[in-house]
């Protein structure tokens, strides 16, 4: 709860779904300090009541009662005797912050297919490109909303209860006539773009971020008799009357053009930001297409169709012109203290954005296809239990920090067997006798596949593969020569601050990170982005994304019966 009205109450039901109320309230009657418990009730009139219990800051048992409608967010605090009942009434329709918030799911939750896809065109942002690639690569239909008075239009005729449907369940190619059914929505228009949503069908936001400085200066640019790199000009817009600062934290928090933005407002547009969007980034389109977005709404590029998103990719980039300001330099400060708060958000935008590359909910039927894969290629390894057959070839899972170099040099100097390990550059069949390594590279996706193609398993070259990919490791084998797994395991804790005090000193590695010795372990764990859960990650092929007891079952069971 926030200290002054209004406040932000973000609660979660019985089935996981999120209530997020928005209130007025009078900072002494309404305090509490710990919650005791609550209970959740679906009434037959389409009234959701929640009660909880707590105690004020007089240590006074008190219950809160709150029920909403898709109009209107009511509650009733009293204590336990009855004393001081208030009644208020929250929001009076679907364009009250909080009901608007509450049309939307939050980035954390599991994928529905009755969640509407919503793109939010933030100008400058690359927006369009994404709109492209979801249209084109995808072959999705998108209803896209440019005036507010459309909005409003179809707001009254509920639209999205009448046309939306799944772009999974009923792709466009089911219809001979698709009329006017829409797998997204796409507006610029945040507050009347949501009242469109409904509780039936609440929307997932694909957000794009931009620094602040960059989309005003292409905003000055877009003025008749504008030349690039007049900062002078620009910095005299940016300071003049006609400029809309803090354009993204108005947005959000609904804050007229003629009204000053507070820090009040900023608290509330993170929230937002923090919970209910999809984070992209204009400076970097292939991890948002590939890493976020595909990952979260399942979706690929049609079979006729492949390549087609590097392709708008590259020509969205190539578009946006090179900026005259110097990050860091006197324009681009004046420019982002001029809008503070977007500034503020945009920080924070880009902490989400790197912690979503590992907690952003995977689509079903990512999911389903990784499980696919995690199957068809362990069956390329033996199970442990299978009697010992004279072609198979040991096929060392190499877990990174945990003792790989010793068991290679052991199999090698010791046992005398060759290995492979890509040590002259590209990957091929030599033999390097006096290393006892042929010249294989394992280490990429893409770099097994061409192994594969040299169909270097019944080549017979080497007497043990190595390779960190467990899953397309495996892939490497043939019927005519099974692969039999091991490994060498370290605790993850030890894994972890083994891993981030090599990289701090290992100068001839890629991965050298000098800047990891400002950063404590504690610290370097919660990077954003950090790769968390390794192990589990190479055994289910889930190396992106959110994680649960699935994957780990997945993973238990492949080294019970492959390791």
């Amino acid at each position: 709860l926030l200290s002054k009205s209004p406040f932000v109450m973000q609660l979660d039901d019985v089935n996981g779904h999120d209530m997020t109320i928005a209130a007025l309230h009078d900072e002494k009657s309404f305090r509490p300090t710990q919650m005791m418990g609550h209970q959740l009730n679906q009434q037959e009139d389409g009234v959701a009541t929640a009660q909880y219990e707590y105690y004020d800051q007089q240590h006074h048992n008190r219950r809160l009662q709150l029920s909403m409608t898709e109009e209107k967010v009511t509650t009733t605090s009293n204590t336990n005797n009855n004393e001081n009942n208030n009644n208020a009434i929250i929001g009076q329709s679907t364009n009250n912050q909080g009901v608007i918030v509450n049309m939307l799911r939050r980035a954390r939750d599991k994928v529905d297919e009755k969640d509407v896809p919503f793109l939010l065109q933030v100008p400058y942002t690359n927006s369009d490109v994404i709109y492209n690639i979801m249209t084109e690569c995808y072959g999705l239909v998108g209803r896209e909303y440019w005036d507010v008075e459309d909005l409003q239009r179809d707001e009254k005729e509920n639209v999205v209860d009448s046309f939306y449907v799944s772009s999974h369940d009923r792709p466009k190619e089911m219809f001979h006539n698709f009329g006017k059914r829409f797998h997204f929505l796409s507006t610029p228009h945040y507050q009347e773009g949501t009242s469109l949503l409904t509780l039936k069908h609440k929307g997932r936001i694909i957000l794009m971020l931009r620094h602040p400085a960059y989309i005003a200066e292409r905003m000055y640019l877009s003025r008749p008799n504008t030349q690039k790199g007049d900062l002078k000009g620009l910095l005299q817009y940016v300071n003049g009357t006609d400029y809309y600062d803090n354009w993204m934290t108005r947005m959000l928090a609904n804050v007229p053009k003629e009204e000053q933005v507070t820090e009040e407002h900023f608290k509330y547009a993170r929230m937002i930001l923090e919970n209910k969007f999809i984070i992209g980034m204009t400076s970097d389109m292939a991890e948002t297409v590939k890493k976020r977005i595909n990952l979260h709404f399942g979706w690929k590029e049609l079979p006729s169709k492949q390549g087609c998103e590097l392709e708008y990719i590259k020509k969205g980039t190539m578009e946006l012109p090179t900026s005259a300001l110097e990050e860091g330099g006197r324009e681009w400060r004046f420019i982002a203290k001029k809008n503070l708060f977007d500034s503020k958000l945009m920080a924070r935008g880009m902490a989400v954005f790197g912690m979503q590359k590992m907690r952003i909910p995977v689509h079903p039927y990512t999911v389903r296809d990784d499980r696919k894969a995690v199957s068809e290629a362990f069956g390329h390894l033996r199970n442990v239990q299978d009697e010992i057959d004279s072609s198979d070839i040991p096929f060392f899972w190499h877990i990174p920090k945990a003792s790989g170099t010793t068991v290679k040099e052991v199999m090698s100097k010791c046992y005398n067997l060759i290995r492979t390990e890509m040590v002259d550059p590209p990957s091929s069949l030599d033999l390097f006798p006096e290393k006892k390594v042929l010249n294989v590279d394992l280490t990429t996706p893409e770099a097994i596949v061409v192994a594969r193609g040299y169909n270097v398993a019944d080549s017979k070259l080497a007497d043990v593969f190595i390779s960190q990919l467990a899953v397309e490791g495996s892939t490497v084998f043939t019927t005519y020569h099974m692969g039999r797994a091991f490994t060498i395991m370290r605790h993850p804790v030890i894994l972890a601050a083994s891993l981030f005090y090599y990289r701090r000193i290992a100068t001839w590695e890629p991965t050298y990170r000098p800047d990891f010795n400002d950063l404590t372990l504690q610290e370097y764990v919660e990077m954003p982005g950090y790769y968390d859960n390794w192990m589990v990650r190479m055994l289910t092929n889930a190396k992106l994304g959110g994680l649960n007891e699935g994957h780990l079952e997945i993973a238990k069971a492949v080294i019970k019966e492959k390791f």
